[in-house]
């Protein structure tokens, strides 16, 4: 379902599915997120990533970021959601905010810039403030309640966010994951009870005729 969600949401080919898989996993692997919790956040913020031109992979390293603060599930995708909006709004309030602290969401042919890069501008652009001035800044830009989500994210700055991407990309893949459950105890069990039902069918389709022909005698 995930799967299919995220082909439909961003765009994605069926020769991709492993893929969104396995970002799924190594995700909730690199993180304290489950695949279930990434799932649910990417309900709320996946459309508008996707209109925004943004990669699946990145909203989920924010997610993951964001689990880490405890933020998850579809409270993480509001978060992020409201963040992103909020950072849009044609508002005075916001684009003076933005100009003062010199941030171009868009590049030069008008395309939106991705997420890391936006969090690279303001963590650069925040650095010098005073933490009122920082206070002020983010409530405006993210909103009462996207501030925890951008808040989390400068936090971690550019350096969390490169270290987050190595982790996902250093964990187990789904593939990985599976080879590894087979070859536990539990895993051996749950073969043998495969193959086990495997034999009872096949067994059941070869000699149910002639059961049910001793049956048939038995009653008579």
């Amino acid at each position: 379902e995930v799967v299919s969600i995220m082909m439909a949401t961003f765009g994605k080919e069926a020769d991709e599915a492993t893929g969104i898989t396995d970002n799924f996993v190594q995700t909730a692997d690199a993180s304290v997120a489950s695949v279930s919790e990434l799932a649910a956040a990417m309900v709320n913020v996946g459309p508008t990533a996707a209109a925004f031109g943004w990669q699946m992979e990145d909203v989920n390293t924010a997610l993951a970021l964001l689990s880490e603060r405890g933020i998850k599930g579809s409270e993480a995708g509001t978060a992020l959601k409201s963040m992103m909006t909020n950072l849009l709004r044609p508002t005075d309030k916001v684009q003076e905010a933005l100009a003062e602290l010199n941030i171009s969401l868009y590049d030069e042919a008008g395309v939106m810039r991705s997420l890391p890069e936006i969090i690279g501008q303001l963590s650069v652009a925040l650095s010098d403030v005073s933490d009122e001035q920082r206070n002020q800044y983010v409530q405006t830009l993210a909103g009462t309640y996207g501030m925890k989500a951008m808040n989390t994210l400068l936090a971690e700055g550019t350096g969390g966010w490169a270290e987050m991407e190595g982790a996902i990309a250093n964990a187990a893949t789904a593939q990985e994951i599976a080879a590894a459950k087979a070859e536990t105890l539990a895993g051996k069990i749950e073969a043998f009870e495969g193959a086990a039902e495997a034999a009872s069918i096949t067994l059941g389709e070869r000699y149910t005729p002639a059961v049910a022909e001793a049956v048939e005698f038995g009653t008579g």
